[in-house]
This record gives C-alpha cells, structure tokens and sequence, in this order.
C-alpha cells in the first residue's frame, strides 16, 4: 500500500473525556413522513442530478466495505488504524485527487488522523461543505483495541458512500468547495471531528453545510432511511437552516429513489462538533435496530447494498441540490430538445425506445446537388459521403437567438459497448446561425459522414446553448449511451443500417457455424438464387468443413491445411452437407459478395445463410443488399486510345492505373473528346 503524508502538527483535543457516543438508541423516535415525488422540470439540477446518480456503483460500494472490514479491527487505539487511514486516503487519491491529508489529532495521550480530502469549488470565497462519517470501529467493551471489529455497518457503510460520492464528483465542476472527511476517534466521544471543527473555525473557515453518513448499510425492517436535523441542541440559532436542508435530502429521496423517509434529530455522532460551532447539520442514518451493533457479526455480509447505493444516492443529490455550478438553466426561458422517438415531447427522462429519433436522418446525395433533405431518411451508403441532418425543437417560451446554439454529432459502432464518450467519434460540429422560436424548430445539417458500417451504428445529436445545456458539458465522465439520451432531452439517438453493397463493388461478412451440446452432422444452404447471375460468392472456412463434404453448386477454388476456398455464383442454392461439427463447436466462414454491375439500381437482394443441424435448422442469417451505381468509378477514359470504357470491359483489366480518367459521366467524356469503346459503348462510338 503507498504511503500518505501526515501532518504531524496534531491538533489537541482540548481534554475531550472517554465517553461513547451511543447511537444505537436515538434520544426520540423518528417520524415517517412522504414527500411527493416531483415530476422533472427539464431544467437543472434534475436531469444532471438524475444521470449522476444513475452512476452510482453498487460494486464499488460492496468493495469498499469489503475492504474495510478486512481489517482485523479499526479501533482508534490499534497500529491498525493507520493502516485503514492510508487504505481510504490512496482511495481517494485513486480517484483522481491530489489534494488529500492525513491530519493527526491527539486528546488523552492517543493520536490519530482524519482522512480530508478536499475538491476546490469554482468560488474561492464560497463557504466549505462537508461531507463526514467515521472509519473507526470498536467491539462492545470500548477500550478492547484487539478484538476482531469490523464494523461494515458502523460505519464502513458510511465511509464506502463518501468515497463514492467523492469518485462521481471529480469531474464535475462546483461552486462550493467540498471537503470529504473520514474521522478516526467518534466512538471514543468524537475526538477526530472535535478536534478538526475547532481547528476549522479557529482558522475562520466559514463551513456552509455538514452532512454526516453513520451506519447506513443495513435497512430497518420498513426499509426507511432516517434523514436527522438538528432539533434543540447547543445552538438554537442553526435550526431553522438545518430544518430546510434536511428538507432537500428527504426530497432527494422521493425523487430518486423508492426509500421511504423519516425524519428525526441528530444525534451521537461525528456532526455534533460542528453543531456547537452553530454550523448548519444534517445526517443520514438506517435508524436502530441493528442487532450486529458493536458485535463482531457486522460483517460485509449482512449490509443491503442496494440500500447503501440508495442512501449514496440520496447524499449525492443532496449536495448537488446545493452546489452543482451550472445554474443558469434554472431560469431559462429556451428548452431545446431533439426527438428520442416519433411521440417525444421533449419530456425527461423520455420513453422506450430511445434510438428511433426521426430528428436525426441520413440523405445520400448532397443538397448542394439538387437534394432535398426533407424527402427523409434514407440507408447510408457505405464508402462514400453521406449527409446527416438534425432537427432541434424549442419547447420554451423564448427563441433561441442565432449563433446561441451548437449541434455536436457522433458515430458509434454498438459492438463497443457505447459508453459516451470512449466509443463515440466526432462527425463534427456546427453553429446554429437562425433563431430557434418559441414552439418551433430548425434543421442543421449537413454533417458530410463516410460511413463503414458493418451490422448496424449508433448516431447521437447533441444541442446545447448557453442556458440550455447538454449533460456532457456539465459532467465529462463516462456515461451509459442510454441514460445519456433519456434522461437529457438536448440528446437524440438513432440507430442505422447501411445499404450493404453496390454494383462493382465487394460485400465482406463474417459468419459462425455454431455446435450443440453435443457432436452433429451438419450441412449450410447458402441462398444466392435472388441475386444476378453474374454475381460471384466466395466462402472461405476451415478445411475440415469442406474436405469431407459433399458439395452442390459450389466449386473448391483453393484447399489448404486448415482453411479453404469454395465459390459460388448468384441465381443458386448452394449446399455444405455432411461435415461434423464437435459440441459448442465454432467456426466462423468468411463470405465475399462480389456484385453484379446488371443489378438493378435502389433494388435489395436478399442473401440467406441456413444452417442445419442432423437435418434441423438451427440458424438463419438474412442480408439485404442494396444495389447502388456508384457513377464516379463506373466509367473510365484511356488517354492513349481516346476511348471511354465500363468497368465490365474485357479490355478493362489490360489497362493500368495510368491509363484510367474516371468520369461522372459518359457525356463528361464525350465532352472531352473521347469516343466510346465500340465493345462496352457502341451507342456512344462517334469514331
């Protein structure tokens, strides 16, 4: 483990006394109450807030814990303690930051660190949030500093939350600076946090908020979370403030999560400290009953994580609610939104599916030739340019005046996983030089695009204008494709097919032969009896694939030790029969569609794989094929013999690269003084 500097200027704990904070047993009970969920509003913080706490990772919560409770006891008294606050320090720092401290404080001849890890907020001036819970642990007799303690619930589980929470928020920018503490010393009476709020208000330092997470990883048996305010305590002047911050958690907790929530008072732990320095405090907590309590049972085994990710959620919004530095959307008068589906509405988070957007289209012909990009979607073309089109809605009351809003496209190849922004590639960005009025919309576009689309692709439209912003301008971590189009309306998706080949050209598929639970005999149908004649289909696969079988319509054209060659020609249904296939047995055949230059021009071709299993079909694979004349590499000029010629000449492959002058167009030829080939172009033979 790395080692993290200490601050070795302890700070005294001015005489605190050994006294166990007992939190087991609130001084009165919690009272259930019910917030009404709120429908989002579409302005900040909803979405951004709804997104961030999407990402909470149930996984890395459990980790922590795990992590933590593997200590043979983390008892402020024991070597052990450093060692657990070194663990949550490299933590922090793995986390991406470099602002963290170990700071000693001492009180009756102990010493231990508080863990602070700090993110600076954008307001150098603003006040300081903290965010705090305790990583000490103790068994039932309190000064037992060598019993086995885990303490997964109390208060690994609170620990695991802050840590989480601190990872989410690297990235994202804040107004308010934002210290995340661990305390070592609570369970003895509060030393840490009391030593580090009287160092804090001794040095000045104004502290906004203080939210404290202590034993939040086992539910109670109504599956409540307990969101405590300071009630009557030494300073009666914060209630008020504590009151309506409490407010906002036990709101987080309607409108993301399914908790019930209580309200009951702080107490027993480490925000105490802070209260009697008059600052604003607030707590989360299971509530009692937690028959493991200071028992060597509160192991990592007995916490609910999904609750623990909830009350982390709960925490994370109620910081946010607080903080987040994009404001401005809140009183906007634009809401921009890209459809996610035909009937969006503009509504967040949007309905299923989410990658049908008819706001989001191809064209494959330039307007600046003569299209027009109202016409609609049609199937890109793969290897040559397409031109991709976005319409942006405005739903608010005011237009977006021109040059305030940007529309930023994108690519993605579903077989990555589509994590924004690791799998998405720019198509470009442009600048919406018209207003966008109240109730309307308008379209953006070109966007010039070459596609290479092997199944199927992924396109994102995002807008974004200065009180109106897209997510990823607010949070630059990674994000699930699909929480990023639902729950942000200034994001549209759609998926795509291309049109899969074109005349003269070649279609490249890969296909896999698949064995059964147990050995088979197999044959493959490849239906080509669709496509023209003249069309050439090769296969290449393993040889023992073919050297055994018996083979209708398809000529062995290059055999070797482990793959070989067959081909077939269109207009036939060919057959592989008799070859064996082991159990979970996998074979991939590469196919090569050449194409037929006859095909007629926007009709598909269907191609269809069959495979059969001792004379069950098992699967069938179907590819549309789209021809499409590509004119510019269909007609060619000789400059030697002034003659222009078709790609399907026989005196095509007598011809080097020297001697070909592509032409759109026979008449471009014609123009240049070149006669027609009297084999492929007689009509156009004027010599």
């Amino acid at each position: 483990m790395a080692r993290v500097e200490r601050d070795r200027d302890a700070v005294a704990g001015a005489g605190i006394p050994l006294v166990s904070p007992e939190k087991g047993h609130p001084p009165s009970p919690a009272t259930l109450v019910a917030p009404t969920r709120r429908k989002w509003t579409g302005t900040l913080p909803d979405k951004f807030v709804a997104a961030l706490v999407e990402l909470v990772s149930t996984d890395a919560l459990r980790g922590t814990v795990e992590a933590l409770a593997a200590f043979h006891t983390r008892h402020t008294f024991s070597p052990l303690v450093e060692q657990a606050a070194e663990e949550i320090a490299n933590r922090f720092k793995a986390a991406g930051y470099t602002d963290v401290t170990l700071r000693t404080w001492s009180n009756a001849g102990h010493s231990a660190d508080n863990v602070i890890c700090t993110k600076p907020g954008t307001d150098a001036g603003s006040p300081v949030i903290i965010l705090c819970g305790h990583y000490d642990s103790r068994m039932e007799n309190l000064n037992d500093a060598t019993a086995r303690a885990p303490g997964a619930d109390d208060n690994a589980s609170g620990v695991a939350a802050i840590l989480e929470i601190a990872r989410l928020l690297e990235p994202v920018a804040l107004t308010s600076t934002v210290r995340f503490v661990a305390f070592s010393g609570e369970e003895q009476g509060l030393w840490g946090a009391t030593a580090y709020a009287a160092e804090l208000h001794a040095a000045g330092t104004q502290v906004f908020r203080v939210v404290n997470l202590d034993m939040v990883g086992r539910p109670p048996a109504d599956g409540s979370v307990t969101v405590e305010r300071d009630i009557g305590n030494a300073v009666a002047g914060n209630d008020a403030a504590s009151l309506a911050f409490g407010a906002v958690m036990a709101q987080a907790a309607a409108d993301y999560t399914t908790l019930p929530v209580k309200l009951g008072p702080i107490y027993s732990s480490d925000y105490m400290p802070f209260e009697a320095h008059g600052d604003v405090t607030i707590g989360a907590y299971e509530g009692e009953g937690n028959p493991h309590y200071h028992r060597t049972t509160d192991a990592p085994a007995t916490l609910d994580y999904g609750y623990l990710a909830d009350v982390t959620r709960i925490t994370l919004a109620t910081l946010l609610a607080e903080t987040l530095e994009a404001v401005d959307e809140a009183g906007s008068a634009v809401d921009l939104y890209i459809r996610d589906n035909p009937t969006d509405t503009g509504d967040q988070p949007s309905g299923v599916p989410f990658w049908t957007s008819p706001d989001i289209w191809v064209r494959n012909t330039d307007i600046s030739a003569g299209d027009d990009p109202e016409l609609g979607h049609e199937a890109p073309i793969n290897d040559r340019p397409n031109y991709l089109y976005v319409r942006v809605h405005n739903r608010g009351t005011a237009p977006a005046a021109a040059g305030l809003a940007e529309v930023r496209t994108y690519r993605c190849d579903p077989g990555t996983g589509m994590i924004w922004p690791t799998h998405f590639q720019s198509l470009g960005t442009l600048v919406v030089n018209e207003p966008i009025p109240a109730g309307g919309s308008v379209r953006v576009g070109p966007f010039v695009w070459t596609p290479q689309i092997v199944d199927h692709e992924c396109l994102l439209a995002i807008v974004s204008a200065a009180g109106d912003h897209a997510l990823p301008d607010i949070y630059p971590g990674e994000l699930n494709h699909g929480l990023l189009a639902r729950f942000d309306n200034n994001v549209g998706q759609r998926n795509v097919a291309p049109q899969m080949a074109a005349p003269g050209g070649k279609t490249r598929m890969t296909i896999t032969l698949r064995g059964g639970l147990k050995a088979t005999d197999g044959s493959w149908e490849l239906d080509a009896s669709a496509l023209p004649e003249d069309t050439r289909i090769s296969v290449r696969t393993l040889s023992r694939m073919i050297e055994p079988a018996t083979l209708t319509d398809l000529v062995v054209k290059e055999t070797g030790a482990v793959r070989s060659t067959i081909e077939m020609n269109g207009g036939k249904v060919a057959l592989v029969d008799g070859y064996r296939l082991d159990a979970d047995d996998h074979v991939t055949a590469e196919i090569t569609i050449d194409f037929s230059h006859q095909a007629e021009h926007l009709r598909r071709y269907p191609f269809v794989a069959t495979q059969y299993q001792d004379g069950a079909v098992v699967g069938r694979m179907t590819i549309q094929i789209t021809a499409v004349k590509e004119l510019d590499d269909f007609f060619f000029g000789n400059p030697r013999s002034g003659e222009i010629h078709v790609n399907t000449c026989p005196y095509w492959p007598k011809l080097g690269p020297g001697s070909k002058v592509p032409f759109m167009r026979v008449e471009d030829a014609l123009a240049r003084g070149y006669n027609g080939c009297a084999y492929c172009l007689p009509e156009h033979n004027t010599g």
